[in-house]
């Protein structure tokens, strides 16, 4: 059974409030490691991510030095001190797939014990590791069960609604949402000759930064973010694009052009969510109910921008939006 990041995220908290080290694993540019800082900015908590691919294992005791008669090991730099870091944290063992057996038997006491020789984690600090999985060709190596039994293992899938919804949160191009909400099989996709680039969460959010360079240009740069096919899919989409800007539409919401394609009402819906706020959230609501719009694109657009900003719910337009469709689980 796999996760989206969101129940990811759930079952991640439950495990850290018992002190259970969990380990995340999936194909690579889903947001396993990301996950993890999200979790600490949101817990208001200190985030160490340390690469154990890069490493080799005597570096988790760090070097030893001399103490009178007696050797004693320095503490490696990246091990959180309370002074330092704060009480509470996660420090994350990142690429752990991709370590071989000496490096994961290094990392057998930390995950286990919370400290290596002398080194011992702040009580407030807790273990989590991610990797990618060897089904996916990325590198990963067979985890020993020694080390595997120290974990509880959650399995983390690209989902279409917990990217939408990031993507609304850190001001992602609308374009490239309403794309992936128009073809959610290209959010991510490792088939074809050349995994080089290739489309994923991690991948649009790269060519969400790029997918506004001039026509002659922009093609090229999405192509080498997310790979020829969906990049040849995404320019398809773009050539056929004529959307009213937010100006327009604040202006004239009743009578502004509207799209007839539903590729390019999933664009626009996409627009809108990201610019609704509580001064213009009115002619917004007056502009998406109009019927040639469809209500499945009114309650995806009202649905992204409440998740967006939850002020938003607050507003009178909001809750006569909520009256007409109580149906629905807002």
């Amino acid at each position: 059974m796999t996760e989206t990041i969101k129940t990811a995220k759930e079952i991640c908290r439950v495990y850290m409030k018992k002190g259970i080290p969990t380990y995340t694993e999936g194909p690579p540019g889903v947001g396993k490691s990301e996950m993890w800082q999200q979790i600490a900015d949101e817990e208001m908590m200190g985030f160490i991510d340390v690469r154990l691919a890069q490493m080799d294992p005597v570096d988790l005791r760090g070097l030893p030095k001399h103490k009178g008669d007696l050797t004693v090991w320095a503490r490696p730099d990246f091990w959180p001190v309370e002074e330092r870091d704060g009480e509470r944290g996660i420090i994350l063992f990142d690429e752990l797939g991709d370590c071989g057996k000496a490096m994961q038997s290094a990392a057998y006491q930390p995950i286990l014990n919370g400290r290596v020789g002398p080194h011992i984690l702040p009580k407030g600090w807790y273990r989590a590791a991610a990797g990618n999985s060897q089904k996916h060709r990325a590198g990963a190596q067979a985890m020993s069960t020694a080390l595997a039994n120290r974990f509880a293992h959650i399995e983390i899938e690209a989902d279409v609604d917990c990217f939408r919804e990031y993507g609304h949160k850190i001001g992602m191009n609308h374009l490239i949402l309403g794309f992936i909400k128009f073809r959610p099989n290209l959010l991510h996709s490792m088939e074809g000759a050349s995994l080089k680039a290739f489309p994923s969460p991690r991948s649009w959010h790269k060519a969400s930064l790029v997918c506004d360079a001039p026509v002659e240009l922009r093609y090229k740069l999405v192509r080498g973010c997310v790979g020829e096919g969906a990049a040849g899919e995404f320019e398809a989409f773009m050539k056929t694009m004529d959307l009213p800007d937010i100006e327009e539409i604040l202006a004239d919401p009743k009578k502004c052009r509207m799209p007839d394609q539903p590729a390019h009402k999933y664009a626009l819906s996409a627009m809108l969510a990201q610019y609704a706020t509580r001064s213009n959230i009115d002619k917004v609501m007056t502009y998406i109910r109009r019927e040639q719009f469809g209500r499945d694109f009114e309650i995806c657009t009202v649905l992204d921008a409440s998740k967006r900003d939850s002020s938003l719910t607050e507003t009178k337009a909001f809750t006569e939006f909520a009256n007409r469709n109580q149906d629905l689980t807002l």
